[in-house]
Order: structure tokens, then C-alpha cells, then sequence
């Protein structure tokens, strides 16, 4: 405690300073309540856990070399080939590629073993999805009793996403992994409060860095113990240790970003800001309607003046009106996702300390918020755009998609995350402890989602891999403590029959199954083609072609294709997507990992066509991103892969990827002249 430290002459403070610190670290500690599992594990739960362990290993690894290189699998599998090759990891380009230098390395020893193959580039993934199950039965222990902690593992286990990492030759399942191992170092510390078991943590994190930078939004479960037991210590200590991964974080990510060409400015700058990174929200409305706004808005700044004035404790009635008046600016800036947390803290806070009858006073001002919210709504809705886009509007930043994004891994467990994050608020609403998972799922899950929402507006869900194991461990501990409640009102009731482990047991199982979805695990288990882009194929089909130097290449997915071909001309892909990717080289655009020219119009592509009539013209098309049939990335290139110039002459094993070859034909006269 600070006492003992200030004894030892280890922090020189007062002991009216340290009386008062203690004092809110002890406020801080009561408001959770903790929920370490009496019952420890006996030899049936170990066997059960080597059998989920090897269901587990057995669907990793069935089928893990059935199918060609995909998503970025070929950019790791390049590197690694020029490891095994010259030593370091050199793309075609000549980039040294720079992330993931442990997994390229382990890539590297497996290639060198059983030989080049996509089997042999996906084995440490599988390995690591194998590890990650008994990690987080490792870090299950921390909340749940046997049989839901076997239900977790199998969770883990079977959940489509983590089959689909272990068998991708990609950083995300040596992500989750780190993860897990930085969980049972952290909850090891909170128990023993032995430092080595924090230094494993730090040393975990930092490593998980190295393979994918988002591990730095775990930072805050070192803040946990400290927070759970009311000790400084422990709180300072987390804070150094999450400080420790932050610096790594920031020398780690700037090391990688200085290993990548910064792409011309001009290539793209008449396109605006890149989808990914675009906040919908206007800059202003007509000036007779933003004053309008602001006199709505002081007018709701007296209810929340008002609203305070109820609280009777001194800061409490401060922080709420602090957090109203911010929240009510954020609404009027149209920043509504940070004015709804805003507007949530200082109701928990005003219901805590102000009593029942904040009720009256708080309905006042959610109607005065919410008739602001109806005028924004209409202003939006009035100018042309989908609703969608005025939603967004509203949302502002910090991006509400991270939130939605991270359900995508399972919708059950993060509605159950959610359902703990509010049923632990209403708790403290109501003068009550909160439980320990709650506070789990907050620093784990939420607030890493809402910080991701700061630096991107839309996001892949793998971007929020980091926090799905909390938000799975999180769902598992409020579905136990729902068991143990219908378990005591079955007792009150005396329904024997359904009492006991039994009713456990069913209710872990449940929980389990809707969590993975056995429907989705079905198609995701072995599916081949019918689930993944047949590169290979197409590569195979061009090997077939008898291909000579005057022929000429083009391919949507450049990187595929150069690792399976050696090479390609050129990459067809639209500047709005390959705009981050370029670089400028001897005066023309260059896709900087293979070195490879870039066609993004259609007058490029039909420039070419003319330059290089009368040979061979190839056009390897994906099986990507097919959500729109590539007409995003293609862009107006579409309509002249349709037309006459082009002709289908293979087609993939998984009914989507085609290649076109030239026909020689010359574009229609009276077809709209394209613009690049």
C-alpha cells in the first residue's frame, strides 16, 4: 500500500496526502465486486481439456494445404521464401518487409522442414491456434468454475473465426495468442502479486506487438488488479507496465512504418479523404439554423445546470454537470457516439449519488437532447444521401464500427459483453458492486473499441481481433452468474430435478453452442474452394499458356499472383484502393511490394490495350472482395473487362475468379470517352 511505501522512504508524500489516497483507491475497490471461483479443477476436467485441445488441433489441421495462398498470405509467403533464400525478408519490389518478424522467422524454420508449400506456411499458425485453447483455459480459470471454463475452451475451440486464423498463414492467431498469454500473466500477478508474472505479461504484449501493432489495446488489463484489490501499488505498477508496451508500441510501429514508401501525394489528392478514413459528418449548416442550434443548446444547458442541483454531494453534482455541458457540446458538434457515453456516465453518476429522484429532472433534459437529435436528423435528411449515410452523420467520430465490427467474430457473445458492461452500470446505479468481469470487458473490449474509433472511421473486423477473447471470456462469466440466479430461483421454488451441476453443466453447453454457431462452424471446416479465392488456379491456368516475354500480364491481386507466377506487368486496381500502396519510381506509379505498374482507369487499360496490340494480353481477375462484385475496385475498368476487348477463357474452383485474355477488338466509338 502507499503507506508501506512511504514508510520504506520509497514515495515521500504526507500523511494527510496518503490517508486521502487511500481513501479513493478503497472507493475505487468497492465499487467492484470479485468473483474468483472457489472450485478448482479435478482430473475429469483435465482429460476433457486434452480432448477439446485435440478436436481442436484436428480441425485446424484438416485440410490446412487444400487450398491456394489468399488474402494476404502471399506477401508473408514471399518474404519468408527470400529468408530462406538470402537470409532477410525482401519483397520483389526490393522493400524489406518489416511485420510479423517472428511468425516470418517460424515460417521460415517450417519451409525449411517439410518444404515450400501452403501447408508449410500455415503450420505455426496452426500450431499457435492450438496453443491459443489452453491459453484461454489458462485465463478462463480467473473467472469461471470447471465446466464453463471447458465450455470456453470449446468456444475457442470451434468458433469459425479462430478456425480460420489457425489456418492462415497470417499474424492474427499469433495475436490472439499473445493476448491470451498476457491474460494469465496479468490474472497470475493480481493472485500471487509476484513481478515476474507482470514482466510476463509486458513481455507477452510486446511480442504480440511485433506480430500485429493492435496488441497495444490490451494495455489496460494491467490496470485491473490494482483497481479490483484498492492497491496503489498494483495500480502503479500496471501503469508502468502499460506504459512500458506503449513506448515498445510506438518504437515497434514506427520501425515498421519507416520500412514503407511514402506514396505520391498527388496521385490521389482529387479524391478526398480514402473511404477508411472519412467521417460523414458535415462541416456546418446555413447560418440561421446553427444559431438556431445554439440557442437550443444553452437553452438544454439549464436543465443540465438544473439536473445537477439534485445531487447532493459536491463532486458528484460537479462531474455530472461537467459531463452533461460536454456531452450537450459533443451533440452540437455531431459528435453523437462521444456525447451518448458522455450522457451515460453522468446519469450512472447522478442516479448513484442523486437517488431516485433524478429520475424527474433527467427525463426533462433527455427531451430537450433528444428534440436536438430530431433537428439534426431533419437538417441531415433534407440534403440527398441514404439514410445510412445520415446515421453516419450523427455518429461523427469517434467510429461507432469497431463496436459493430468485433459482434462479426459472435453476435451471442458480444451481446452478452454488452449485456455485462450494463447490467454492472445499472448495478452501480442502484448503490451496488459491479462485478470483476465487468470491469474485465470495459478495459478489454470497450474502451479499446472506442479508442480504435479515434484513428478509423471503417475497418476489416480482423483490425478488432485484439479483444475478442475478452469479449468471450466476458460473455461466458455473465452467463454463468445467469445460471447461478435462475439456479437460486429454482431453489427458492424447490425444482430439485433442474438444481445442481446438472443444470450447469446444460446451461455451459448452451452457451457454447450458440456462441460458435455449429451451423457456421459446419461450412467453415474444410470448405476449399467454396469459401476461399482460387488464385492458384488461375496462376496454374497461365502457366499453361506457354507464356513468352512479348505477353503481356495484368492481375487484380497483384501479390498472389507474383508469388505463384514470379511476376506480372501490371496491377489493374482503382486509385481509390491502390492509393495507399504506390510509390513513384523512374516517373511512374509502382506498387511498392512487387514493383509491378499500376493500371486504375480505363483509359490506362485501353491505352494498353492499343500500345500492345497484337500480342498476347492477359487479365487475371480475384475472387476477393466480392461483396460488390469488385465494382469498387475496378471502378470504371469494369465496363471494358465486359465489353467486346475482353473474353472469359478460364474461369476458378470457386465459381468467381476469372481470367480474361484481349481479343484485339478496339473500343466502341460511340462509347463515352473514359476519364482517368
Amino acid at each position: 500500500m502507499l503507506s508501506d511505501a512511504a514508510n520504506r522512504g520509497l514515495i515521500p508524500v504526507s500523511p494527510t496526502l496518503t490517508a486521502h489516497v487511500g481513501e479513493l483507491m478503497r472507493s475505487l475497490s468497492d465499487l467492484f465486486r470479485v468473483t474468483v471461483p472457489l472450485e478448482r479443477d479435478q482430473l475429469a476436467h483435465r482429460v476433457m481439456l486434452l480432448v477439446i485441445v485435440s478436436v481442436g488441433a484436428w480441425l485446424r489441421f484438416w485440410g490446412l494445404g487444400n487450398v491456394g495462398l489468399h488474402g494476404d498470405e502471399e506477401t508473408m509467403a514471399m518474404a519468408v521464401m527470400s529468408i530462406v533464400r538470402e537470409g532477410a525478408p525482401i519483397l520483389p519490389s526490393g522493400m524489406f518487409y518489416p511485420r510479423g518478424m517472428t511468425q516470418l522467422y517460424l515460417m521460415a524454420g517450417s519451409v525449411q522442414l517439410f518444404g515450400e508449400s501452403e501447408w508449410a506456411f500455415r503450420v505455426p499458425s496452426a500450431l499457435c491456434g492450438v496453443a491459443v485453447i489452453w491459453l484461454s483455459w489458462l485465463a478462463g480459470r480467473r473467472f469461471l468454475r470447471p465446466y464453463w471454463n471447458l465450455a470456453f475452451a470449446t468456444a475457442v475451440a470451434l468458433l469459425p473465426s479462430m478456425i480460420v486464423y489457425s489456418q492462415t498463414a497470417r499474424m492474427y492467431i499469433f495475436l490472439l495468442a499473445a493476448v491470451a498469454a498476457c491474460m494469465v500473466c496479468v490474472f497470475a500477478w493480481e493472485r500471487t502479486g509476484r513481478l515476474r508474472w507482470l514482466v510476463g505479461g509486458v513481455v507477452a504484449l510486446v511480442i504480440g506487438i511485433d506480430l500485429q501493432a493492435l496488441a497495444v489495446t490490451a494495455i489496460l488489463l494491467f490496470m485491473m488488479p490494482g483497481i479490483l484489490q484498492g492497491d496503489l501499488r498494483k495500480l502503479l505498477y500496471g501503469g508502468v507496465a502499460a506504459t512500458l508496451v506503449m513506448i515498445s508500441y510506438l518504437v515497434i510501429n514506427g520501425w515498421v512504418d519507416s520500412q514503407y514508401p511514402v506514396p505520391p501525394p498527388e496521385y490521389a489528392a482529387d479524391l478526398g479523404a480514402p473511404l477508411w478514413d472519412r467521417s460523414r459528418a458535415p462541416q456546418s449548416f446555413a447560418l440561421t439554423f446553427e444559431i438556431a442550434l445554439w440557442i437550443a443548446g444553452l437553452a438544454i444547458a439549464f436543465f443540465a445546470i438544473h439536473l445537477s442541483r439534485v445531487v447532493p454531494q459536491r463532486v458528484a453534482a460537479i462531474s455530472v454537470a461537467a459531463l452533461l455541458l460536454l456531452g450537450l457540446l459533443s451533440q452540437l458538434q455531431l459528435y453523437y457516439h462521444l456525447a451518448g457515453l458522455l450522457f451515460l456516465i453522468a446519469t450512472v453518476i447522478a442516479r448513484r449519488y442523486g437517488g431516485p429522484r433524478i429520475w424527474r429532472r433527467l427525463r426533462i433534459f433527455a427531451l430537450g437532447s433528444g428534440m436536438l437529435a430530431l433537428i439534426h436528423f431533419s437538417l441531415l435528411a433534407s440534403t440527398p444521401g441514404s439514410l445510412k449515410k445520415v446515421i453516419g452523420a450523427l455518429v461523427g467520430q469517434p467510429s461507432i464500427w469497431p463496436y459493430y465490427k468485433i459482434l462479426s467474430f459472435s453476435e451471442v457473445a458480444g451481446l452478452l459483453a454488452m449485456a455485462a458492461l450494463a447490467w454492472g452500470l445499472w448495478r452501480l446505479m442502484q448503490r451496488r458492486r459491479a462485478a470483476d468481469y465487468a470491469l474485465f470487458g470495459l478495459l478489454g473490449v470497450w474502451i479499446p473499441m472506442f479508442t480504435i474509433g479515434y484513428f478509423v472511421w471503417n475497418l476489416p473486423p480482423r483490425y478488432t481481433v485484439a479483444s475478442m477473447l475478452p469479449m468471450i471470456l466476458c460473455a461466458f462469466a455473465f452467463a454463468q452468474k445467469g445460471t447461478d440466479w435462475l439456479q437460486a430461483k429454482l431453489q427458492e421454488r424447490k425444482m430439485a430435478r433442474l438444481q445442481g451441476k446438472p443444470l450447469q453443466a446444460v446451461a455451459a453447453a448452451v452457451t457454447a453452442t450458440l456462441v460458435v454457431n455449429p451451423m457456421v462452424v459446419a461450412d467453415t471446416v474444410n470448405s476449399g474452394y467454396e469459401s476461399h479465392p482460387d488464385h492458384k488456379g488461375a496462376a496454374e491456368f497461365i502457366k499453361a499458356q506457354q507464356i513468352v516475354e512479348e505477353d503481356v500480364i495484368i492481375a487484380e491481386d497483384v501479390l498472389q499472383q507474383t508469388y505463384y507466377l514470379g511476376g506480372v506487368d501490371y496491377w489493374l486496381m482503382s486509385r481509390h484502393h491502390a492509393r495507399r500502396y504506390v510509390e513513384l519510381v523512374d516517373g511512374k506509379i509502382r506498387d511498392f511490394y512487387t514493383g509491378a505498374g499500376v493500371i486504375s482507369s480505363a483509359k490506362m487499360l485501353e491505352d494498353l490495350l492499343r500500345e500492345e496490340r497484337g500480342h498476347r494480353i492477359f487479365v487475371i481477375g480475384s475472387g476477393e472482395n466480392m461483396s460488390d462484385k469488385r465494382k469498387g475496385m475496378r471502378g470504371d475498368m469494369e465496363a471494358v473487362l465486359r465489353s467486346p476487348q475482353f473474353e472469359v477463357v478460364y474461369e476458378g474452383r470457386d465459381g468467381l475468379t476469372q481470367v480474361w485474355r484481349a481479343t484485339g477488338a478496339l473500343p466502341s466509338p460511340s462509347a463515352p470517352a473514359a476519364q482517368e
